[in-house]
């Protein structure tokens, strides 16, 4: 007889690794199914190498770019997929995965935002699409819990439509950020200017775990784990409880199902032996992202769910939604040039300045709904990417930088996506990945709405720099493609209706009881903040749901 969980969990990252630690906290017993290797956060990335120290100073070598998505590099490719064993079709995409213990969360840029009141039920302002089955008063609690959990810096500012957080102390703004804040609210009073809001752990004694040693080397992994990765945080916790089994290069191929209907198991490829097998769970929760969950059920098609599993609406798959990031903007703050301070050049990711969404908050703008913020920072990092864009070579090019390496500011910008059905992934009919499995076909291209905010944004990152006095080096005013952000959303949303949505309030499947999906597949509409730590706070909610269904006999 093969062994039965209490849940199987796929996808170790921010959603699947919330689920399986907070369900082992709870008692359960738990198989985490992981696609990729087990890496040793300490041990295994090249954290603090110099560019210098590899051939190609960092950069993928050039025979091998083909294999990897554009933020992959020599400190973190062991983590990162390769794209020749994991194809995908269709229209311009840009998806970026990662298959390791701990997903995504090993790289990702820690901002850190809750969404608000008006996020959760966006459609009540303005009309379109539909608004979430729960409210900013349902999330809250787990907010809270999570950011007691993860640690997260920055500001208590009170803005309504960016709810604060508990807080561990800001990393302070350096020069230029304080220039172009104070200038920018002075001149242009609706635009707030305040504090990244960062899951970094920036005191002593947090839960055990060292603060951060301003390293600036994020993106590369930390090794300490100041920063929050679901590999150096969440399970941790989960395997200390004895509840947790961990099976890494595990590839989730689709969940099957018993004469019931109900999820019996998930079936899974070796990634080295390639061969088929089985792991079985009273529940099945998919936290593997929201585009592999996706393919998952997809891919678990069956008699009773010809379009897919759980799929009885049609709308799986549909009304994708992200951030489209459509301008940046950088330049020097011409009284700090020359100016010798090197603050900022080893700051956590995710600090710096973020400037919250202002549009269709108060008078509704012409040509698009809802609305964008940017983030962004001044200071420069230990190998400024600014030099590139400065002539020269020798001992006075090298001048000419460090003139400007105290004084170099940029934004970036994130804009909310609009959830259509016509924005939609299938698989495709024909090609399959290196272990056999079919892969997805993207039908996403951005939208009228889109393209608007777009343009106003180009125009508003141009007001604000002229209001705060910066000489612009360099822009970007045309959209990067679809799946840049990495905040890819919305393909089994939740909804009161089992005839409009794939999952309920608890991120339940309206069709399969014992079936969960709590990555960000889940969501609504994406909004203009980045979603990690709302799918934290959902995977941890629907967590909590299972343990209590599993305690009064639910699942059997």
């Amino acid at each position: 007889m093969p062994k039965i969980y209490d849940a199987v969990v796929v996808g170790s990252g921010a959603a699947g690794g919330m689920a399986a630690t907070e369900m082992c906290l709870k008692g359960l017993k738990v198989l985490l199914l992981e696609a990729g290797p087990g890496l040793n956060i300490a041990t295994d990335f090249h954290h603090h190498d110099k560019p210098y120290a590899f051939r190609f100073r960092g950069r993928i070598r050039p025979r091998e770019q083909a294999k990897y998505n554009y933020v992959v590099n020599e400190w973190n490719r062991p983590s990162f997929v390769n794209e020749m064993e994991m194809p995908y079709t269709g229209k311009k995409f840009v998806w970026v995965r990662a298959r390791a213990v701990g997903g995504k969360t090993l790289h990702w840029g820690l901002v850190s935002l809750r969404f608000s009141r008006r996020d959760f039920q966006a459609a009540r302002y303005d009309g379109y699409g539909e608004n979430w089955p729960l409210t900013y008063e349902d999330v809250a609690p787990y907010y809270t819990r999570v950011e007691r959990m993860i640690g997260v810096c920055g500001n208590a500012d009170h803005l309504e439509n960016n709810p604060d957080s508990h807080f561990l102390k800001p990393v302070p703004f350096t020069c230029p950020e304080w220039i172009f804040k104070s200038t920018v609210e002075k001149r242009l009073p609706a635009r707030h200017v305040i504090h990244g809001r960062s899951a970094t752990v920036t005191e002593p004694g947090f839960n055990g775990r060292a603060p951060c040693h301003y390293c600036g080397h994020c993106g590369r992994v930390c090794n300490v784990a100041a920063s929050f990765s679901s590999a150096g945080v969440l399970l941790p916790l989960a395997l200390q409880t004895g509840n947790l089994t961990l099976r890494t290069n595990a590839i989730a191929w689709k969940v099957l199902t018993g004469p019931d209907g109900k999820a019996r198991s998930v079936l899974f490829v070796d990634r080295a032996t390639r061969q088929a097998e089985e792991a079985y769970g009273k529940v099945v929760v998919l936290g593997a992202s929201s585009l592999e969950s996706t393919r998952l059920l997809l891919n678990s098609k069956n008699e009773q769910y010809p379009n897919g599993l759980a799929n009885s609406s049609g709308v799986l798959g549909h009304y994708f939604c992200e951030q489209i990031m459509a301008g940046s903007i950088m330049g020097v703050v011409p009284q700090l040039r020359g100016n010798k301070n090197r603050g900022g050049d080893a700051r956590p990711d995710g600090t710096g300045i973020y400037i919250p969404r202002f549009r269709n908050l108060g008078e509704k703008h012409r040509d698009f709904i809802r609305g964008y913020g940017f983030e962004g920072g001044g200071g420069s990092a230990e190998f400024p990417g600014f030099a590139r864009k400065i002539p020269g070579f020798g001992s006075r090019f090298k001048e000419e930088v460090k003139k400007n390496y105290a004084a170099v500011i940029s934004i970036g910008s994130f804009g909310e996506v609009l959830p259509r059905y016509e924005n939609y992934v299938e698989i495709d009919p024909e090609v399959k990945d290196a272990w056999g499995i079919p892969v997805l076909k993207f039908n996403v291209e951005w939208g009228p709405n889109e393209l608007a905010m777009a343009k106003d944004m180009v125009e508003t990152q141009q007001e604000m720099f002229k209001a705060a006095g910066i000489e612009v080096m360099s822009e970007r005013t045309e959209p990067l493609p679809p799946g840049w952000s990495i905040h890819e959303q919305g393909t089994a949303r939740m909804g009161n209706d089992p005839k409009k949505s794939v999952l309920n309030r608890f991120n339940q499947a309206h069709d399969v009881p014992n079936l969960f999906v709590v990555d960000g597949s889940a969501s609504v509409n994406a909004t203009e903040k980045n979603p990690t730590l709302t799918i934290l706070a959902l995977s941890m909610r629907a967590a909590d749901y299972v343990a209590e269904e599993t305690r009064r006999g639910t699942f059997g």
